[in-house]
């Protein structure tokens, strides 16, 4: 019991059948502290009263009526709750035999007759303090006792808790979970198996999957499980078609594991099978769409290509025969106005050329027709072709060009032609999207990882969702300013496959109203009879 109900005031008896000694020894016991005496001149009596309140000392004559000291102890042992209560017994000093009687009866200590006076209260006190510890102690065993089978208690309800909860949270997992044992028999399903398969779990269980359903997929798991409990086959995932029992098909994804008992042994394999039907429909269905797109893209490409062929012819025909008739070759035409209209419709037809070629350069960019013609070119030689061409316009917009190039840039193994046609289109843009008065800087630098030409302008710039519509074909970025100036959204796109094809990048910075900033790089493999890079 707990320490709290050990009482303070302990009970000492004493059985002597001679009433000079009940006296004497009633005496010494009150001269204890915190005791209750109790005396009895017959030894029965004692062994009645100890039945209904055991003591906590005992102090007993050997030699008394009826019942000699042996025996009363041996009987006062059996009492329930005095197998351990402390027994002193009083004996002459010649009794020695007497004294190993009782001691060998369950005595717990002898005082010799007279009595000591002070040998009886050091002794009484040293039994009565270690009968109090021993209740002490007694009382905190079971007070543990009784905490440790309450803890039991509830480790126990909280570990039923755990597996209720964890069955309820698998029953509600979307996804069929089951395991078999080494004779391919169920030992556990979820509720959503039992209802793909139309049986009551209880029903299912100690079944093999062929019991539970015909379809292949049955055959196939039982063999599979088989496999890998017999360490022929490792677990892992794989799809499937099932029939469900209304006779629609499925398609599940089952991902199978080996649980192995404590000694390592395989005992059980776990079953996870996810329906993915709807996802397998919209992966046909993507690919479907994927392949109608890109049959649609290549019809595209081979449609604007063939176009792009078919109008080159004629509009070649009506740039020669308006620069005849502009140059007047075969004679004058009769009217100034004539002449100024010869050379509109020349400058359009080339306009509309330009047009075109790019149209057909993307579409073998696309079908992946185009091929490089590539060759040892000086990058310097290419810049200057490139300034030529754009001067005029450049001038007529008051805008200023500046091209840095270092004397010792080496030279390139590519396609010289499409390498123009890029620079071409970069420096156009940035003269076109440059305000009146503006400047264009064209840098071209050779370092260890290759080459890096670079166009910035001063003009308009892009946000980010802008530099995304430019690099898409036939994208256009809306804006007053780029309606000012025709364009099919095609050179950005076109010089970015261009740049691709010689293996580099095309990438571009802008800011909104600060300009443009597009850089070309080109691996260093393109070098040709390099020494050691600038700045190395």
């Amino acid at each position: 019991m707990p320490e709290t109900e050990i009482p303070n005031r302990q009970t000492v008896v004493i059985v002597d059948d001679r009433a000079t000694n009940l006296k004497i020894l009633e005496r010494l016991a009150q001269s204890l502290d915190q005791v209750d005496v109790r005396l009895f001149d017959h030894p029965q009596r004692a062994l009645d009263d100890a039945a209904r309140s055991p003591p906590d000392l005992v102090l007993t004559d050997f030699n008394m009526p009826d019942l000699d000291g042996a025996a009363f102890i041996h009987r006062f042992r059996a009492v329930a709750g005095c197998a351990d209560v402390p027994v002193i017994v009083v004996t002459a000093y010649e009794d020695r035999d007497l004294r190993y009687q009782a001691l060998e009866a369950g005595a717990t200590d002898f005082l010799l007759s007279p009595v000591d006076h002070h040998e009886f209260r050091v002794r009484s006190r040293n039994l009565l303090t270690m009968r109090r510890q021993q209740l002490l102690l007694r009382a905190r065993a079971s007070s543990l006792e009784e905490k440790i089978v309450e803890d039991a208690r509830r480790h126990r309800n909280a570990l039923r808790e755990s597996h209720e909860l964890l069955l309820r949270v698998i029953d509600a997992v979307p996804l069929a979970v089951v395991a078999t044992d080494r004779d391919g028999r169920y030992v556990f399903v979820n509720d959503w198996f039992a209802r793909s398969v139309g049986k009551n779990p209880a029903a299912i269980i100690g079944e093999t999957p062929t019991a539970v359903s015909s379809d292949l997929y049955a055959r196939e798991s039982m063999e599979r499980d088989r496999r890998i409990m017999g360490g022929l086959e490792a677990d892992g995932s794989s799809e499937h078609t099932v029939t469900l029992p209304e006779g629609e098909q499925r398609v599940v994804l089952s991902s199978k594991a080996l649980l192995r008992d404590a000694v390592g042994r395989p005992m059980l394999v776990v079953t996870a099978a996810l329906d993915i039907t709807a996802r397998k429909e919209a992966e046909l269905a993507l690919i479907a769409a994927k392949e109608e797109a890109e049959l649609a893209s290549r019809s595209k490409s081979e449609f604007l290509a063939n176009m792009s062929h078919e109008l080159r012819t004629p509009l070649n025909a009506i740039i020669g025969f308006s620069q005849v008739m502009a140059d007047e070759v075969m004679g004058p035409l009769g009217s100034p106005r004539y002449t100024g209209y010869a050379r509109d419709i020349c400058a359009s037809a080339q306009h509309l050329l330009g047009i075109i070629s790019d149209i057909l350069d993307v579409s073998k960019l696309e079908a992946g027709k185009i091929e490089l013609d590539e060759e040892t070119i000086e990058l310097p030689q290419i810049v200057h072709d490139v300034l030529q061409l754009v001067a005029e316009r450049a001038r007529a917009i008051d805008i200023s060009i500046a091209a840095d190039l270092p004397p010792d840039l080496p030279a390139l193994h590519a396609d010289g032609l499409k390498l123009k046609q890029v620079l071409l289109n970069l420096v156009t843009n940035a003269i076109k999207f440059s305000h009146a008065g503006g400047r264009v800087e064209l840098t071209a630098r050779f370092g260890a990882d290759g080459f890096d030409i670079t166009v910035v302008d001063h003009g308009i710039g892009m946000d980010a969702g802008e530099i995304q519509t430019a690099v898409t074909r036939f994208g256009q970025v809306a804006s007053t300013w780029s309606r000012r100036h025709a364009g099919t959204g095609l050179g950005l796109p076109l010089a970015i496959g261009l740049v691709e094809l010689h293996g580099g990048r095309l990438t571009i910075e802008s800011r909104k109203d600060a300009g443009t900033t597009v850089r070309v790089h080109l691996p260093v493999e393109r070098a040709v009879a390099v020494s050691a890079p600038v700045g190395a």
